[in-house]
């Protein structure tokens, strides 16, 4: 579901794994055998949780592996199968469904929010949709507020909690001004999409993009998704579930393996969804996300369509929800992409991408 990390942590997290050292890069036969010991130094033991790599060129998913356990309570290990909730990697989708209406002429990102609102805030009208897509819009995040009314991730809450919630404060700044990235924003906008087109957003994203493209996906905020790992946290040595009856979406709650979410990166390339017009939607109007990346020795970072975007990196993303923790990259050119995702804490997914991503694309 959502990321739980701060706006400045979340970009910090994406650009970590993006800007970690050239690695050294496999050609040839060598190739798997380079990626699997990238996997066997991210999961030293195969007895505790772990993680789900692929990589895949031009939409065929060319390598892909998992190592550690998917249950601890039952022993089952992670597989290229094991499913993922891949949290913020969710918000490509609803940005890219955003953009899909867009082309169709059924709304535009300079809207005013309040046209998607049945009883609207005044502030309302001086957000765009192009500000909740670009994380311009100065709202503060639904989990602080949820929290400032007492309601904690134990407790129960949905979509309906969540908007009522965002609706209730306002803007913590003048929209459109500064990047400031949010989870607020990518729930108002599936609630965008349900507006304008009479069906549930999960719905939507299924007929529009998971089904056409043939991937094994479904955005579901539900626990129980068949093939699902079980995600924790580590404490004193031990690792307990991490579980949240949260449940909201637009920014979040893709459920899928890495190999379907590399197979969709080529839909960047192609354009097969949305045509040429989406391929260009994505990248125009970015907006710089500020010193967050420079204090990192990334000199220029922009967000587009739930995506960042890095010079001479491609695109890249990070999810963190529970204990599930995922990179997805792109390479400049689009025709490598790479996923690594985790179901517990392991930082070192962001280098371990970096490191799948040069044995692959040279």
């Amino acid at each position: 579901m959502l990321s739980v990390c701060t706006a400045g942590g979340a970009v910090a997290a994406i650009v970590l794994g993006a800007a970690a050292g050239p690695q050294a890069h496999a050609s040839g036969d060598d190739r798997e055998k380079r990626s699997a010991e990238v996997l066997r130094e991210l999961v030293p033991s195969r007895d505790g949780p772990g993680c789900a790599a692929a990589v895949g060129t031009r939409g065929s998913v060319v390598w892909e592996a998992g190592r550690g356990k998917a249950d601890l309570s039952t022993g089952r290990a992670i597989t290229s199968k094991t499913v993922f909730d891949m949290a913020s990697n969710s918000k490509q989708f609803t940005a890219d469904a955003l953009l899909l209406l867009a082309g169709r002429h059924q709304l535009a990102l300079d809207d005013p929010l309040s046209d998607f609102l049945d009883d609207p805030p005044a502030w309302t009208r001086d957000v765009t949709l192009g500000d909740l897509m670009r994380h311009t819009s100065g709202i503060p995040d639904y989990q602080d507020l949820l929290e400032a009314k007492g309601v904690e991730l134990t407790d129960p809450a949905g979509q309906k909690e969540a908007i009522e919630a965002i609706l209730a404060s306002r803007p913590e700044g003048p929209p459109g001004k500064r990047f400031s990235y949010s989870n607020s924003n990518y729930v108002l906008l599936a609630q965008v999409v349900e507006k304008v087109t009479g069906k549930p957003f999960p719905a939507f994203l299924q007929q529009e993009f998971f089904t056409p493209l043939r991937l094994r996906m479904t955005l579901s905020p539900a626990v129980d998704v068949p093939g699902k790992a079980k995600s924790y946290e580590e404490k004193d040595g031990a690792f307990t579930l991490d579980s949240s009856p949260w449940k909201q979406y637009g920014d979040g709650s893709v459920q899928t393996t890495p190999g379907e979410l590399v197979r969709w990166a080529d839909n960047y390339r192609t354009g097969r969804i949305g045509g040429t017009a989406l391929l260009t939607a994505v990248t125009r109007g970015a907006v710089d996300v500020g010193d967050v990346l420079r204090q990192r020795g990334v000199e220029k970072g922009r967000y587009g369509a739930g995506i960042l975007l890095l010079p001479d990196k491609g695109l890249v993303h990070r999810g963190d929800w529970e204990g599930f923790h995922s990179t997805f990259k792109v390479s400049p050119d689009r025709n490598t992409a790479v996923t690594v995702a985790c179901n517990a804490d392991s930082p070192d997914n962001f280098r371990a991408a970096g490191q799948l991503m040069d044995i692959w694309s040279r």
